[in-house]
């Protein structure tokens, strides 16, 4: 629970995560799955806040919320509720659906 509550506290890293596709910039919602499917393979599921992934990729709240809430709808990201010892909630785990 430490780790991961100093995660949680640390800067978010971006790395590999693609800031282009092709010949076009990356769309939010493209750079949150690879964000989610790289912490999942790595750890078994993403936790952070929403404000400091919002922050490291240089968009609003609520562009990202709404990006997660289209991986979701697309059912390609899971989201797990997560509390503390005391019942309070933390910020949720995020998982993606891997074939």
């Amino acid at each position: 629970m430490a780790q991961e509550a100093a995660k949680e506290g640390a800067a978010l890293s971006l790395e590999g995560v693609s800031t282009r596709k092709g010949h076009r910039h990356a769309f939010v919602h493209e750079r949150v799955l690879e964000f989610i499917v790289r912490d999942t393979e790595q750890q078994g599921s993403s936790c952070f806040s929403k404000r400091a992934l919002a922050e490291a990729l240089g968009c609003d709240v609520k562009t990202l919320d709404r990006a997660i809430t289209r991986l979701k709808r697309e059912g390609v990201v899971e989201t797990v509720p997560r509390f503390d010892a005391n019942g309070g909630q933390l910020p949720n785990a995020y998982r993606a659906k891997l074939s």
